[in-house]
């Protein structure tokens, strides 16, 4: 038994995928599966199942959609997997085993892939943990706060990994197959900067240079037209070793080369950053409960 975020929010058995039913259910899912074996409270599903103000019977659906997904799991044989939604209190708990969850496999694993060593053995890992994506995390779930708030920071994990499989095959080398690796993503994601100046390191790495200084112009009239803002430390140090060649790899940028990067346009508005940040990691939760940075704690959050 599999339970499945990262995509359409799913459950996967030998004998296929369990009829979840309409959306409130999978998101409900979706929300105790965001904090499996810590107590998730009422007013927290209220909030993840109604993005304005719910019914008077919100509870009493919560109540209906728990016991149906309590007699899906229990006609799968989900104990038999470790696997037990219980109610505690004014709370309900979905007890499972970490590995049952693909969010915590991919957490697992691009964990591990950081930690290794060797560049090569980092490739596979990062490309087995990325092949757990069938899409955008909770793709079938309601747009709510919370709910929103965790696919984005599942999606900020995603991305970041992508980047650190990027810098895994460069130190192979391998430099077409991480500008292959980042190209995709930057075209999806125009305004992350870290992605834009990968990809014209890898580019130029690669020799292509002329396409990464068209790629920094791109991204710099990208990030004025849509948020009035210049290009960042990162990016202006990327194209100043774009204009010099990048002789030597650990070649610094100097004062006046960010200058020239930024000055050929004006560019109005204060500095930004173009992403939102991953939100703090969560305290450990009574009981033993400990969410992971990409849980979300309260309702509303």
């Amino acid at each position: 038994m599999e339970f499945r975020l990262l995509g359409a929010v799913s459950v996967v058995t030998e004998a296929g995928v369990l009829p979840l039913g309409p959306v409130k259910r999978r998101s409900l899912l979706a929300a105790l599966l965001l904090r499996p074996n810590c107590p998730v409270l009422v007013d927290q599903l209220t909030a993840a199942l109604w993005e304005e103000e719910p019914p008077p019977s919100a509870r009493g659906v919560i109540q209906g959609h728990v016991s149906r997904l309590r007699t899906l799991l229990t006609g799968a044989d989900a104990g038999a997997y470790g696997v037990e939604l219980i109610t505690q209190g004014a709370a309900y708990v979905l007890r499972m085993p970490r590995e049952r969850l693909d969010a915590h496999r991919f957490e697992d694993m691009t964990a591990r892939a950081r930690s290794r060593c060797g560049p090569a053995e980092a490739v596979e890992m990062y490309r087995e943990a990325l092949s757990l994506w069938r899409g955008p995390a909770l793709a079938d779930a309601r747009p709510s706060a919370p709910l929103r708030a965790a696919a984005h920071a599942l999606e900020e994990l995603r991305l970041d990994s992508v980047e650190q499989m990027a810098a895994a095959y460069a130190r192979l080398g391998e430099h077409a197959r991480a500008a292959t690796v980042l190209q995709a993503e930057a075209f999806a994601h125009p305004l992350r900067e870290s992605l834009s100046a990968a990809l014209m390191g890898a580019l130029r790495r690669a020799g292509r240079r002329s396409e990464a200084l068209d790629w920094f112009h791109r991204t710099r009239r990208l990030l004025a037209d849509e948020l009035g803002v210049d290009p960042g430390r990162e990016l202006t140090d990327a194209y100043a070793l774009a204009l010099r060649g990048g002789e030597g790899e650990e070649a610094k940028a100097t004062a006046g080369d960010r200058a020239k990067a930024v000055a050929t346009v004006p560019v109005p508005g204060p500095a930004a950053t173009t992403h939102a940040p991953l939100p703090a990691p969560v305290p450990a939760a009574p009981g033993g409960c400990s969410p992971t940075n990409w849980a979300w704690t309260r309702a509303g959050n």
